[in-house]
């Protein structure tokens, strides 16, 4: 196998003299154009990997915040939630606001009550009556978050939404 070095890529010309070897500007030009038309595809997909990533961590805040919402209303009390009472900040239906308000008034203000441009609501429903020892109460109360946010794109996205049953530790066994 013979070796080639750089000095001996040289070509004869017609006329016997050596003529380097190289390129033309417009075979360069050729060159660039199809080394640029080959490259777009895989421009588009980075665009599009990094277009989707965002929005996926967009959908994955969302379910968290609507998953913390639900998880800090599961730990109230049922009577507390079958019956929304009013010294405890909890209404039947509450906007951005009034969870702001009472995560505030529950927790003393020891973490933050916001959550960013992702924007709550929530919606608090006592469902199935029944008897109980205690007189008239709910089997469950049914907790729907909603969670709704602005891209960084700014287009406006949502509802994602969670919902949670809860169960009355005070009724009995409930058979259907």
């Amino acid at each position: 196998m013979r070796r080639v070095e750089f000095k001996t890529l040289f070509l004869k010309a017609e006329n016997g003299e050596k003529k380097a070897a190289g390129v033309t500007f417009i075979e360069l030009m050729i060159a660039m154009m199809l080394f640029t038309l080959l490259m777009w595809p895989l421009y588009q997909i980075f665009q599009w990997s990094a277009n989707s990533t965002m929005k996926t961590g967009d959908l994955t805040i969302a379910a968290n915040v609507a998953s913390e919402l639900i998880e800090l209303l599961k730990n109230k009390p049922f009577d507390v939630l079958s019956r929304l009472d009013p010294k405890s900040g909890l209404k039947a239906k509450m906007d951005e606001k009034d969870i702001q308000d009472f995560l505030g008034k529950t927790f003393d203000d020891k973490f933050s009550t916001t959550a960013g441009r992702f924007i709550r609501s929530v919606e608090i429903t006592p469902t199935k009556p029944i008897k109980t020892s205690r007189g008239d109460d709910f089997a469950y109360v049914q907790i729907v978050v909603s969670v709704y946010w602005t891209e960084r794109t700014g287009t406006q996205k949502g509802p994602k939404k969670l919902f949670a049953l809860v169960a009355n530790e005070n009724a009995p066994l409930i058979t259907q």
